[in-house]
């Protein structure tokens, strides 16, 4: 995606971190994907579907590369967690729980 443009004012996040994400976003060091292997832990990963700006085969892509890994859909696009708290929980909670 284009990098993000700062909205004028003051802020009530890190700024920084915005365009860090950009970077990382748009040219990921390749040794990342090439380490996605290595990850021993089971690992979750919440997509939050079609309203995501995140693209969804990317987060199949990224399970398909972690050997323990699943993919749960919620669709509430990009800040799952935020926009249907209850369905995030009951998702994540099972989870941790194992």
């Amino acid at each position: 995606r284009p990098p993000a443009r700062r909205p004028d004012g003051d802020l009530p996040y890190d700024w920084a971190m915005i365009t860090a994400t950009d970077e990382q976003r748009n040219a990921p060091d390749p040794v990342w994907w090439e380490h996605m292997g290595r990850i021993t832990a089971p690992t979750l990963l919440v997509a939050g579907g079609p309203r995501s700006f995140i693209p969804q085969e990317q987060i199949t892509t990224l399970a398909g590369l972690i050997p323990d890994a699943r993919v749960v859909t919620v669709d509430a696009g990009h800040l799952v967690h935020e926009t249907r708290p209850e369905e995030f929980l009951t998702v994540v909670e099972p989870f941790l729980a194992d």
